[in-house]
C-alpha cells in the first residue's frame, strides 16, 4: 500500500481521541497504529501535515499512539517540518514536535 492510500485510510478513521474520554473505546487504535507503521520514507510534507492534524487534542494522550504519528511526521526535513507547523492544527503531536524541533535547532548552534 502506498503512502497516499495509507494517509487516506487514516483520514477516514479520523483524529485520535483523548484517552480520558469514552470516544477512545470505539476508536480503532490498533488499526490506526498499524497503518502509521506501514508508512515509508520519504514522506510528502502534506502527509506529515495530515499526521500532525490527526493527533489527539493538545495536552492529551491516545494510549501513546501519538508517538507513532510524531516519528512518522518527522520523516521530512527540519525546514519543511517547521513550515508545516505554522499551518498545523493545535494537537498534542504538534506540541511535541515543536519542542523536539526547537531542541534540534539548539543543538545545531
Amino acid at each position: 500500500m502506498d503512502n497516499a492510500t495509507i494517509i487516506a485510510r487514516l483520514r477516514n478513521l479520523g483524529s485520535l481521541p483523548d484517552d480520558s474520554t469514552p470516544a477512545v473505546d470505539d476508536f480503532p487504535l490498533e488499526e490506526f497504529d498499524e497503518l502509521v507503521q506501514q508508512l515509508s520514507e520519504p514522506l510528502e510534507p502534506s502527509h506529515s501535515l495530515t499526521l500532525i492534524n490527526l493527533g489527539a487534542p493538545r495536552d492529551t494522550s491516545a494510549h501513546g499512539i501519538e508517538w507513532s504519528l510524531i516519528h512518522a511526521a518527522e520523516a521530512i526535513s527540519a525546514e519543511a517540518l517547521h513550515d508545516i507547523l505554522l499551518v498545523a492544527d493545535d494537537t498534542e503531536v504538534k506540541r511535541i514536535i515543536e519542542i523536539r524541533l526547537k531542541n534540534h535547532y539548539k543543538s545545531q548552534v
